[in-house]
């Protein structure tokens, strides 16, 4: 019996499984990540908008900075993960449900919060504006949960 490393060469049991190992972590460890990415997503949206719309001049500008960041890093992983992940396409489809929904719900965030803010928001509004965010929230993290739960 041959051992070694080479390519076409007979592998032992031991090296076998090092390697499937190998596969495993490198297919297994970028999924994981967007699963993350796409929760953390969702967990910013829940914050974002309500600083956008109630929070002070300083504040607005560091969750701009902050959901650009999240934006760039997010399409960076997306772009780079070198697999092609069944759970992660279907979530980062542009036309698929997940980025529809996703779109559709932030544009009325922002229609919500830029043409029907009141001078000084009540209890009503700002509770409005928090349900909207949380609702916006929902695809991502629905996205983030069937790509961590898929089996690889």
């Amino acid at each position: 019996m041959k051992t070694g490393g080479v390519m076409g060469d007979d592998l032992t049991p031991e090296e076998a499984l090092r390697r499937i190992g190998e596969v495993d972590r490198r297919t297994r460890r970028p999924a994981r990540v967007a699963g993350l990415l796409y929760a953390l997503l969702g967990l910013a949206t829940i914050a974002y908008w309500p600083i956008m719309y109630l929070g002070p001049a300083w504040s607005q500008a560091m969750a701009g900075v902050a959901w650009a960041a999240l934006t760039v890093m997010f399409a960076r992983h997306l772009g780079r993960m070198g697999i092609e992940d069944r759970e992660v396409t279907w979530a980062n489809r542009f036309t698929g449900p997940v980025t529809v929904t996703y779109l559709v719900a932030v544009l009325a965030l922002f229609v919500f919060g830029a043409f029907f803010r009141p001078d000084d928001p009540d209890g009503g509004w700002i509770a409005t504006l928090v349900t909207l965010a949380a609702c916006a929230s929902v695809p991502p993290l629905y996205a983030a949960w069937r790509v961590l739960r898929a089996e690889r």
